[in-house]
């Protein structure tokens, strides 16, 4: 995690095993894919809607085969808000704001999980990563298992258990651990580092002049993290690296910016004000769900699938709780308000 961007994170009680497996859904990625394959499609009240069908589509595709446990959408609203933007106004500052079109389609979505009764979350000092790390490191407390929903390289930041996948459903992709550690040929402990040394074009993070990805791995393999390079940057002239003793020089120059750079990489993992565990299990769609998916503009022939998932989803978790009644996580102790861990209130 950026250390700067939180106070130390409080101490919490001891859990029971909770059930199942969390389900954390990094939700740009995919209402972005639906609004880039479909544009401003229009939906049947003449709004533009691709997006919105889109990620219906998505849901339909996937999240019936969601495991029984908690499940949480994130989203960013914080591009422009965020501490990242403050610590350094260059970040993502390259990117356009989105369209009117596609903001508005956002809401109708957000809505539309709501209405599901699946929970969904935005933030306006932490991006949809930092929620997902957050809520990751909660379910690992409680020894749950996490799947993240996503194609982003900086999540694999929360690959940490054996039993983690970071999976991106629609390209039918799923890596564990131990496929991170194969592909990028560091730990998920150093990506963030690895980030920070070779930069991040889409985050428009620099890094260092002639590392790319594979030099900073190798870095990272043969002296640790990015605090033991700092402390020695003279030790790269031994990792056998191309340029090593001008990285060496880059290294020795430039901690300061490097320092920057990891606090932009890095995932923060106690977010505040997250909802608990109990918060984020499926619920089931509220009364009055099939009017209003028509009114966001949800497809007739979708209305009933979404229902039927939601149900499911609900059902599914009610029946694995009943085989063991003494993991229902209205038994677990609750957080202390006073350290930090209120509800958020869903923006």
């Amino acid at each position: 995690m950026t250390g700067s961007a939180t106070a130390e994170a409080p101490r919490l009680p001891a859990y029971p095993p909770a059930p199942g497996t969390a389900t954390l859904v990094d939700s740009s990625i995919f209402v972005f894919r639906a609004w880039f394959s479909r544009g401003e499609q229009p939906d049947a009240r003449g709004r533009p809607g691709g997006a919105v069908h889109g990620f219906v589509h998505s849901l339909c595709q996937w999240l019936p085969a969601v495991p029984p446990g908690p499940v949480a959408f994130a989203f960013d609203t914080s591009l422009r808000t965020g501490f990242r933007h403050r610590l350094d106004p260059a970040y993502k500052a390259h990117r356009p704001p989105a369209p009117e079109a596609l903001r508005e389609q956002f809401g109708r979505i957000r809505e539309l999980l709501d209405c599901l009764g699946l929970a969904q979350m935005a933030h306006p000092e932490f991006e949809a990563d930092d929620l997902i790390a957050s809520l990751a490191a909660a379910a690992r407390r409680r020894g749950l298992p996490v799947h993240v929903m996503s194609a982003d390289k900086d999540l694999a930041q929360v690959i940490l258990g054996d039993d983690d996948l970071l999976r991106d459903p629609e390209r039918g992709t799923a890596a564990t651990r131990r496929d991170i550690e194969r592909r990028l040929r560091i730990r998920p402990e150093q990506v963030a580092d690895m980030l920070a040394l070779a930069g991040d074009r889409s985050d428009n993070v620099p890094g260092l002049a002639g590392v790319g990805p594979a030099t900073a791995a190798r870095m990272l393999r043969r002296l640790g993290d990015l605090e033991a390079i700092l402390a020695e940057p003279q030790a790269v002239r031994r990792c056998g690296i191309r340029g090593a003793a001008r990285i060496a020089e880059q290294v020795a120059s430039g901690g300061a910016a490097l320092r920057l750079a990891r606090q932009l990489t890095g995932l923060v993992t106690d977010v505040p004000g997250l909802p608990d565990h109990a918060a984020l299990l499926p619920r089931g769609p509220l009364p009055g769900t099939r009017e209003r998916l028509e009114a966001l503009g949800v497809a007739a022939p979708y209305r009933s699938r979404l229902l039927r998932i939601a149900h499911d989803l609900a059902h599914d978790l009610a029946q694995d709780l009943a085989q063991d009644p003494t993991r229902n996580p209205a038994h677990e102790p609750r957080e202390d308000p006073a350290e930090g861990h209120r509800r958020m209130a869903y923006p």
